[in-house]
C-alpha cells in the first residue's frame, strides 16, 4: 500500500463526466463542449484541468479506429482537458429513463463485462497523456440479489484477472501505470473494505498465484496483482451504511491493498426521524425513476435495523410501529458536496472531510473525482444547463478549498 514514506505524487482532481449524457463520442463531445470546457474556464481560467471521463460500450465502439482515438486525443489537449481516470462502471446508457439494477449489468460473473473494461482500458492508454497513471473504477462485482455465493464470488474472480492481466500486459508494452478500482456500493458483492479484502486474500490471489506462474515467482505475482488490482472509495456509500471513513481507509492500507481512486461525494442524511414527519416527507420524497437510492437506518447504538435498496421501499408516512429504535436514515442520493443542509435535511459532509483529510494528509491516493451524478435531477426545470455548470463549478471551488486548507499543492 501506499504510505508516507513513498514518493508523493501530485494530486489529480476532476469531476466524473457520467453527470452528463455519453452514450456515443458525438454526445461526449457535445457535453465537453456544453459544459466541461465552460466549467474549467469558470474554475482555472486558461489553465489546464483533470478530467474522470465516462466511457461505456457506445463510446468504446466509436473510438475503435486508432483514427477516432488519435482525433479525440488531440481533442482533449487542445481544450486544456487532462485525462488521468474514467468511470466505466455503467457500460450501459446510464441516462436513460430508468436504470435502477441495469447500472450493475453486465457484471463481473460476465465475460462480458472483462472485454469491455479491457477494451476501455487500450482505448484510454492511447488517449491518456504520455507518463500518467490512469485508474479506471468499475463495479464491485455484482448486485448482490444476483448471488453471493462461493460460486458467484469464483466466478467474478476469473473475470477480474482476465483483465487485469491485459492491464500488466499494456503496462509492459508502453511503461502506462493503469489500475482497476473496484466500487464498494451497497447490495453489491463489495459493500465495504472488509469485503473487497476478504475477496481478494480468498478468491482473486489464490487464483492469480495459480493462473499466472509464467509471471515468476510467487511475490512476483502477488506485487503485480495487488499493483493494479485497487479500490476506489465512494465516499457516499461509505456513509449510507454508517461505516467509519477512515477506518476503511486504514483496513485497505493495513491488507496492502491501494487506493486507485476516491469519489468524493455526498449522501443525504435524516436524524430522528420521528421527530420530524416533514422532514421524513423530504427524505422520502427524494424517491425518482432513474436510479436506485438504498437506504440504511440505526439505532442509537449505531446498529443497522433497517435496509433496502431503494427509497420507494419506506412508507410514505413514518409511525412509531415502523422500526421505533431508527435514530438516523442516510440514502445514496448524492447531493452537491458545499451542502451541509439539503432541504429539512442533514448531509454526510462531515464524513466526506474526514476521508479527504485521511487521504491527502497521508497521500495515500492522488486521484481525487467528485461524482454528482444526480445534477440533471437535482437542477431540474428552467436553465438547468446553467445550473449544472454553476453547481459543478462550486463543487470544484469546495474540493479545492479542502485541498488548500489541508496544506497540499
Amino acid at each position: 500500500m501506499t504510505n508516507t514514506r513513498r514518493k508523493k505524487l501530485p494530486l489529480q482532481l476532476g469531476y466524473s463526466t457520467n453527470v452528463h449524457p455519453g452514450e456515443d463520442m458525438k454526445a461526449v463531445y457535445r457535453s465537453l463542449e456544453e459544459y466541461t470546457i465552460p466549467i474549467r474556464k469558470r474554475v482555472f481560467g486558461s489553465g489546464p484541468c483533470g478530467l474522470e471521463l465516462r466511457l461505456g460500450i457506445g463510446s468504446a465502439k466509436d473510438l475503435a479506429t486508432r483514427k477516432a482515438r488519435l482525433e479525440f486525443r488531440d481533442y482533449l489537449e487542445e481544450s486544456g482537458l487532462v485525462l488521468f481516470s474514467v468511470n466505466a462502471y455503467p457500460l450501459s446508457d446510464f441516462h436513460a429513463r430508468r436504470v435502477k439494477e441495469t447500472v450493475y449489468q453486465p457484471s463481473w460473473g460476465s465475460p462480458q463485462r472483462a472485454n469491455w473494461t479491457s477494451k476501455i482500458g487500450r482505448i484510454v492508454d492511447e488517449i491518456a497523456p504520455e507518463g500518467i497513471k490512469v485508474s479506471i473504477s468499475t463495479l464491485g462485482g455484482c448486485f448482490r440479489g444476483h448471488g453471493h455465493t462461493p460460486a458467484v464470488l469464483r466466478k467474478l474472480a476469473a473475470n477480474y484477472l482476465s483483465t487485469l492481466e491485459v492491464f500488466l500486459d499494456i503496462e509492459a508494452a508502453t511503461g502506462r501505470t493503469m489500475v482497476l478500482a473496484v466500487e464498494p456500493e451497497p447490495e453489491t458483492t463489495f459493500e465495504t473494505a472488509a469485503d473487497v479484502i476478504s475477496f481478494f486474500e480468498e478468491y482473486l490471489c489464490p487464483l492469480a498465484l495459480r493462473k499466472w506462474k509464467k509471471r515468476g515467482t510467487k511475490s512476483r505475482i502477488e506485487t503485480d496483482l495487488r499493483r493494479v488490482f485497487t479500490v476506489n472509495i465512494d465516499t457516499c456509500h461509505l456513509s449510507v451504511l454508517f461505516e467509519g471513513q477512515v477506518s476503511n481507509l486504514r483496513q485497505l492500507q493495513k491488507a496492502g491493498l491501494e487506493l486507485g481512486k476516491v469519489h468524493v461525494t455526498n449522501a443525504v442524511a435524516l436524524r430522528n426521524p420521528y421527530r420530524s414527519p416533514e422532514a421524513f416527507k423530504d427524505f422520502r420524497g427524494m424517491d425518482e425513476p432513474k436510479y436506485f437510492h438504498q437506504f440504511c437506518g440505526v439505532d442509537k447504538a449505531g446498529r443497522a435495523t433497517w435496509r433496502g435498496t431503494d427509497l420507494g421501499q419506506l412508507p410514505r408516512r413514518l409511525t412509531r410501529g415502523e422500526h421505533p429504535d431508527v435514530a438516523e436514515l442516510r440514502s445514496h442520493f448524492h447531493v452537491p458536496l458545499y451542502l451541509k443542509r439539503y432541504r429539512r435535511l442533514y448531509t454526510t459532509r462531515d464524513d466526506t472531510e474526514l476521508a479527504l483529510r485521511e487521504v491527502i494528509k497521508k497521500r495515500t491516493c492522488s486521484h481525487l473525482v467528485f461524482e454528482t451524478y444526480t445534477w440533471p435531477i437535482l437542477a431540474g426545470g428552467k436553465k438547468r444547463k446553467e445550473k449544472l455548470i454553476n453547481g459543478i463549478s462550486r463543487e470544484y471551488r469546495w474540493l479545492l478549498g479542502c485541498v488548500e486548507k489541508l496544506g497540499v499543492s
